[in-house]
């Protein structure tokens, strides 16, 4: 079953947003790439809250996002604009209410990572694909040989309390699989396709620091550990916020890290 982000309605934007502009910025790269332009049909799969689709429906023709979640998709009402609104539907990456060759351009972003099935998930956007359509599969990585961040120090140490409480530092993660570009390029191939990676922009992230990062994980606001016992979350936040007073360095030092917008397209 998908990742459900019914229960992170009240704080996704909030944790997961974009500064000014970074969308604007992928929508032209993605134009860019594709040699798409606003006549083309759109298919956004996982549009969650419309943080990437807010940047597209003003300006596309035909734009259509799907999500698992309905609470998600219900944050997109205060954000409409205009004449031009996208059409929603709960669906399924897997199995999707469309008919062959309806769109020109599937896209996914943060989405595939959280997919179990995610061939299934390929072989449905190829489906919809008309004739020279491509399906845009996007990631955010920090760029070749950029330092890891303080907070990110708090990922670590979870882990290790994690590990300290008997259980699996992969145990409350996703049960999806953390895909590599050569996996997914492989099966594309094996379909019949082709498969290019590249980076469509660089961008700063949002500044956090370690004490932001330690209260959100505390507050259960990663999909990581959504399937974690809540008494072993309340005893390894406990553990975690400790370790924030006791052994790290500048709790407070706000931080901005640069990343990448990653993306595998394919065509057939």
């Amino acid at each position: 079953m998908p990742v459900n982000y019914d229960q992170a309605v009240s704080f996704y934007d909030a944790t997961r947003g974009y500064r000014d502009g970074v969308v604007e910025r992928y929508r032209e790269a993605l134009l860019d790439v594709t040699g798409m332009d606003a006549s083309a049909r759109f298919l956004e799969l996982g549009i969650g809250s419309g943080l990437i689709a807010q940047a597209f429906y003003p300006f596309a023709r035909s734009y259509v996002g799907i999500d698992f979640s309905l609470g998600m998709m219900r944050l997109i009402r205060g954000k409409l604009a205009g004449d031009r609104r996208p059409l929603l539907a709960q669906a399924d990456a897997r199995y999707l209410p469309f008919v062959a060759g309806s769109f020109d351009i599937v896209h996914a972003v943060r989405v595939f990572h959280h997919l179990l099935n995610w061939r299934a998930c390929i072989d449905e956007a190829r489906r919809l694909l008309g004739n020279g359509g491509a399906l845009v599969i996007v990631e955010m990585i920090p760029p070749a040989g950029a330092g890891r961040p303080p907070w990110a120090l708090v990922q670590d140490r979870w882990d290790e309390i994690l590990r300290g409480l008997g259980v699996s530092s992969d145990e409350g993660r996703d049960q999806g699989i953390w895909l590599t570009d050569d996996a997914m390029r492989q099966y594309i191939e094996a379909t019949g396709g082709r498969a290019d990676v590249l980076d469509l922009l660089r961008y700063l992230e949002k500044p956090v620091s370690p004490r932001i990062m330690v209260e959100r994980r505390a507050a259960g606001m990663f999909s990581s550990d959504w399937r974690l016992p809540e008494a072993i979350h309340q005893e390894a936040s406990r553990a975690l916020r400790d370790w924030l007073e006791r052994d790290c360095e500048a709790p407070d030092d706000m931080v901005e890290r640069e990343m990448l917008f990653r993306a595998l397209i394919a065509r057939w």
